[in-house]
């Protein structure tokens, strides 16, 4: 069944409109229009203090729609592993969002999943990455060797040629999920066979997602993240072959 013109239409401005931080999206409806809202980000600090967002969990209900358009991006079925993951790991299953999410193809998602701890005052926040198929889902929460030591969490997919994805001849394509701790200004994307470093972030008015689908043809691809001033402060090395997937953290 082809796409209707007026959903390519909205899909394509809320691409742009969440890329941008917010602004108009068409709806399937052509005489209504959407605003998607503006958030903000993780406090400004290191450590686990940068995983604390200032408006609560960040992200979008499982299935939740802005005049009938699915800004989560995901069925709230498809997060059912990650809330019984969320469930054992003593976290509020009813209150697992969607921070990001991108379908490389009919067999899953890669999305960046949060959700509140429960017994704690004040709660936390956790993340998790759901990978396409059946992948478990490992929830961390800030603290020592989890969230705290980190600038981003990062999940990604390298697809290969041959999986029916159109990417140019010779190369793979690359789709990245992430979510950038509250100090971090910027992130890039090199190595990919572009010259150009690919800007994915910049602090601004989301909650620090970002996410993209790449051509891969040359060395392995790294994330450049950025700090104050401009500090380059990590680098992530996208270290995948064709086929595989992982959790950067």
């Amino acid at each position: 069944m082809s796409i209707p013109r007026a959903w390519t239409i909205a899909a394509l401005a809320l691409v742009a409109c969440i890329a941008a931080g917010g602004g108009v999206v068409l709806s399937h409806h052509r005489s209504e229009v959407a605003r998607i809202p503006t958030h903000r980000p993780a406090a400004d600090a290191a450590g686990a203090a940068g995983w604390v967002w200032p408006d609560g969990v960040p992200g979008w209900k499982p299935g939740e729609t802005i005049h009938g358009f699915p800004v989560s991006g995901l069925q709230p079925v498809e997060v059912a592993a990650a809330q019984l993951a969320a469930a054992r790991a003593i976290l509020d299953a009813e209150r697992v969002r969607v921070v990001t999410s991108l379908r490389p193809g009919r067999h899953g998602v890669l999305a960046i999943l949060a959700a509140p701890t429960l017994y704690e005052t004040p709660e936390k926040t956790c993340l998790a990455a759901l990978l396409p198929g059946s992948e478990p889902v490992v929830w961390r929460c800030p603290g020592p060797h989890q969230l705290s030591y980190r600038h981003v969490l990062v999940a990604a997919v390298l697809l290969e040629r041959s999986a029916g994805v159109r990417v140019p001849g010779g190369s793979h394509a690359l789709y990245l999920v992430g979510v950038a701790r509250g100090d971090v200004d910027r992130v890039a994307l090199v190595g990919t066979g572009n010259d150009l470093p690919t800007a994915l972030y910049e602090r601004g008015v989301t909650w620090g997602e970002f996410e993209t689908a790449v051509a891969v043809t040359g060395r392995a691809p790294r994330l450049l993240v950025y700090g104050r001033r401009g500090l380059l402060v990590e680098t992530v090395r996208l270290d995948l072959a064709p086929g595989q997937q992982r959790v950067f953290r």
